[in-house]
């Protein structure tokens, strides 16, 4: 094995160098035998003849120096493992350091690679297209112009039909559902349970090549109409989770609003579907959506009655072979053109069929499937990748000085093989050797690091209603990462020693040791410069921890506009129950008049979108005396909302009145304006008894401006507040909101008071879904969850490094003084107090200590812009931030520099004396 391994690294010009040598031998003997008489085509014959098989001699020849290096490979891996075992404090502290920075980078690039560069576990990934944003979820209705982001069953139904033939460039087109949703469910006639689940087209499996591992898959022919197929296929973790992997599983009924579904398969280990980190329990075919999502029929679409799209779907296509992407791409655009312009009436106006036609589809490679936020979740683990990195650096210096320091106290050594003979190379080779295999082993300890860490990353990664779904387990590209890191920190703490260490005076060396102190002393001048790397480093790391930090406390204390003490959210779908457009008022305020009438409730609103719920909606506008510069300058945001919206929230009207009961749909059409809106839109005008018309889809529907209200952060916590109009959701365009948010303040801040709230909705209609129940404090830090994470992370990486940081600078003082104690002995002989010591080891110290501040300084207001898109209400050198980092690293210095100041003050001059 070896022997492949070297002849695989080595260099083909020294076999040249072997064969060349060989036919110099042969020149040789038959000039001799010319010489002797023979003629030379003879004596060349009788040369070749006596060296036998010229290619068998070459194998032999090339053996034998394979042998000698393999040899003196073997030879320095004992002396190395010698080394080690003669050190074990050395040995131990150097393997942490580097299981800590390798087990760090490992892990995170784990995760990196589970979530973003892993092949989905399906037949033939490489085939796979996306045909929609992979990184898009949610429901969008309405229209949108440009690239679409999702598409609607009738869109994805046309393209199946129209690209999978024979003259097509997909060998199969498959839809499933953008988000993964939660089911309140019964099965088996049991009690409710909360349930992951995505709703599917019924090719999905037959496309991605995926086999079930008991029962059967839905397929096509299911697919007879709505309700046609009322089958569920359920994951193996569910089954495992759920039903302790019974084969009982199968036949199973669950009961869920509309529908009665029966488990008829499930799906092998390890496959979670088509979207990254999400692991649904159950998937359900397309044709029950009309059944399980009661009142919203996404599958049929009549253009004619409703310009309004449902798109909801991610389709994903496999490509026959041979097909290139780009010619899959013009096939899709043109056949998904077609289906845009005839799917409108041809009544509608030039300009609207004109923006309606301004669509296309691009094509991705969807190996690694769809993942919602891909480019936010691997922008932080990159940021952590990054800061890892640091951390294995300040390890890296960490090792290299106390090889630095064995080198040192190796000098005579050394000295005495370089002056009886000892190649330079061959010493460097065998420090190589020691430090490779240092890194070796605190790779294979950084793996089992890894392991740990990376299950601690997913979970912390994870959100208990939607946990993370990553494979922890290493594949080749982890394993790869893993050795090329280990080879490169080997290297890179190794080579400087190993070069350093045999960069000998021999003359010099053999002296009297009052010079070789001397000469120690210039060579710890490395190993401070290491020092102050690490402390710079340490800074650049504990600025970055303080920033992210301080960025966390900044989103949890940001001004909402509201008080959001004793502030509960309730969302209620009223559609999913069955209430119709008609019914749904009469349904809001009777939930609002029960809430109100609870012990402990002070006051009861409602809104479409809600409050940090995820839902939003926009239209373009015009408005009364603006002029808008272009199309984009006409669109904003609104929300519908229930009487005393304002008022119930804590929201002050700055101008006019709030929206009230008496604003009825019979009543004058009115709005309210936040500070936004009347700031871009009015300008400085009084905007109270002005118009603003929606415009959206050609129609246009006016209101009267009757109050201004303060800004306030109802839907993300970043960024300025945009601009919104409210609507009574009584005069709501389109019809009355099928689901809304009830927001409910208490008299007292208790979480407590959900439970009475969900019994009381219930008490009114036992199937009113309650989707979320929650109080606001829980929904802001579930806002701030990842910036959380990046901040707990980062702090916890800057203590290491800190701690490494401290470590280094304690090792290599501790290491000067012991190597100064003649000098010291003769300090204090002569005088010198044990304060004058001290101070002589923190003045060295003190200067590390500076340098290293001086270039971390440097590093942080250079390196921390690159985050400044992720910080909030501060700048990347923000001073506070910087002094306190300082002030933390001085003081830590201090304390590990004091120690060995300490040691040396207490050395005994006779003692120091005698031992020189």
């Amino acid at each position: 094995m070896l022997e492949k391994i070297w002849n695989t690294i080595r260099p083909a010009r020294l076999q040249r160098e072997l064969d060349e040598e060989l036919r110099y031998h042969v020149e040789l003997r038959a000039r001799d035998l010319e010489k002797a008489g023979m003629l030379p085509s003879a004596a060349q014959a009788e040369a070749a003849l006596r060296l036998g098989n010229f290619t068998l001699e070459s194998e032999r020849t090339r053996d034998m120096d394979i042998s000698i290096a393999l040899e003196g490979i073997l030879k320095d891996l004992r002396y190395a493992l010698r080394q080690l075992a003669h050190s074990p404090v050395f040995t131990a502290v150097a393997i942490a350091s580097l299981a800590l920075g390798i087990g760090a980078n490992t892990a995170i690039f784990s995760i990196f690679n589970a979530a973003l560069l892993a092949s989905l576990p399906v037949h033939n990934p490489h085939e796979l297209v996306i045909l929609t944003n992979p990184d898009a979820a949610g429901v969008a209705i309405g229209q949108q112009d440009g690239e679409r982001s999702l598409l609607t069953y009738a869109e994805y139904e046309a393209l199946r039909d129209r690209s999978t033939g024979s003259s097509g460039t997909m060998a199969g087109l498959l839809a499933s559902e953008s988000q993964l949703n939660r089911w309140s469910v019964r099965i088996a006639g049991g009690s409710q349970e909360d349930m992951r689940r995505r709703l599917v087209s019924e090719n999905y499996f037959s496309v991605l090549g995926v086999e079930p591992l008991a029962g059967r898959f839905f397929r096509q022919a299911d697919a007879a109409g709505a309700g046609s197929d009322p089958y569920a296929v359920i994951s193996y973790d569910y089954w495992q989770r759920r039903f302790a992997r019974a084969p009982t599983a199968i036949g199973t009924s669950i009961r869920l609003y509309g529908a009665t579904l029966t488990i008829i398969g499930i799906a092998p280990p390890g496959f979670h579907g088509e979207t990254g980190g999400q692991a649904p329990d159950i998937w359900a075919p397309m044709m029950m959506q009309p059944l399980v999502k009661p009142g919203r029929d996404w599958i049929q679409e009549d253009l004619n009655k409703s310009i309004n799209k449902v798109m909801w779907l991610h389709v994903f296509g496999r490509l026959k072979p041979g097909i290139a992407l780009p010619k899959a791409q013009a096939e899709i655009n043109v056949l998904f053109k077609a289906i845009i312009d005839s799917g409108y009436s041809k009544t509608l106006s030039l300009k609207l069929r004109k923006n309606f036609l301004d669509q296309h589809i691009k094509i991705r490679d969807a190996r690694t499937g769809a993942f919602g936020d891909r480019n936010e979740f691997s922008q932080q683990l990159l940021v952590l990748l990054v800061i890892a990195a640091l951390v294995l650096l300040i390890a890296c210096a960490n090792v290299a000085n106390l090889l630095l320091a064995r080198a040192a106290a190796r000098y005579k050594e050394i000295a005495v093989r370089l002056s009886i003979g000892a190649a330079k190379g061959r010493l460097v080779r065998q420090f190589l050797t020691e430090s490779l295999l240092l890194s070796a082993l605190g790779g294979a300890a950084g793996v089992l690091v890894a392991i740990a860490a990376a299950r601690g990353l997913v979970a912390m990664f994870s959100d208990p209603e939607n946990p993370l779904q990553l494979s922890t387990a290493f594949d080749w590209r982890v394993l790869a990462f893993t050795f090329a890191v280990t080879l490169t920190t080997g290297v890179l703490f190794g080579l400087a020693p190993a070069l350093r260490g045999t960069r000998v005076d021999i003359s010099e060396s053999l002296e009297e040791n009052t010079r070789s102190a001397t000469a120690t002393g210039r060579r710890m001048t490395f190993g401070k410069s290491l020092v102050a790397a690490q402390i710079a480093i340490s800074l650049l790391l504990l600025v970055g921890a303080g920033l992210f930090l301080r960025t966390l406390w900044n989103l949890q204390s940001v001004a909402l506009g509201y008080a959001k003490e004793s502030l509960l959210l309730v969302r209620v779908d009223a559609l999913t129950a069955g209430y119709q457009d008609a019914q749904r008022p009469a349904l809001y305020e009777q939930i609002a008049n029960r809430l109100r009438t609870l012990p402990g409730v002070g006051a009861v609103t409602y809104s479409e979108n809600g409050l940090f719920d995820g839902f939003d909606s926009g239209d373009p506008v015009d408005v009364e005396g603006f002029v808008p510069k272009g199309k984009a300058d006409r669109g904003t945001r609104f929300d519908q909302i229930g009487p005393g919206y304002f008022s119930a929230l804590n929201v002050p009207m700055l101008l006019g009145r709030e929206i009230t009961s008496r604003d009825t749909s019979n009543s004058l059409r009115v709005c309210v304006v936040n500070e936004s809106f009347a700031k871009r839109f009015f300008a400085g005008r009084n905007p109270i008894g002005k118009h603003v018309t929606d415009t959206y889809g050609g129609s246009r529907l006016t209101m009267e401006v009757v109050g201004v209200s303060r800004n306030m952060r109802d839907h993300r916590l970043r960024g300025d507040v945009p601009d919104r109009f409210y609507v009574p959701a009584s005069q709501g365009d389109g019809g009355i909101a099928p689901a809304v948010s009830f927001e409910i303040r208490t008299l007292a801040d208790s979480a407590g008071m959900l439970n009475s709230i969900r019994k009381s909705i219930l008490q009114i209609n036992t199937d009113l879904p309650i989707v979320n129940a929650r109080a606001i404090d829980d929904v802001i830090s579930a806002q701030n969850k990842q910036p959380r994470l990046v901040a707990r992370l980062c702090s916890i990486f800057g203590l290491i490094a800190l701690l490494l940081a401290a470590t280094g600078l304690y090792g290599v003082l501790s290491y000067s003084v012991a190597r100064r104690s003649n000098e010291i002995g003769i300090r204090m002989a002569l005088g010198a107090g044990r304060h004058n010591v001290v101070s002589m080891v923190l003045k060295e110290t003190g200067v590390m200590i500076a340098v290293g501040m001086a270039e971390g300084i440097v590093a942080t207001i250079g390196l921390t812009r690159l985050v400044a898109n992720r910080l909030y209400g501060l700048s990347a050198a923000d001073p506070s931030t910087i002094a306190a980092a300082l002030g933390i690293l001085a003081v830590t210095a201090l304390i590990a520099s004091y120690i060995p100041a300490a040691r040396a003050a207490r050395v005994s001059p006779v003692v120091a004396l005698r031992h020189e």
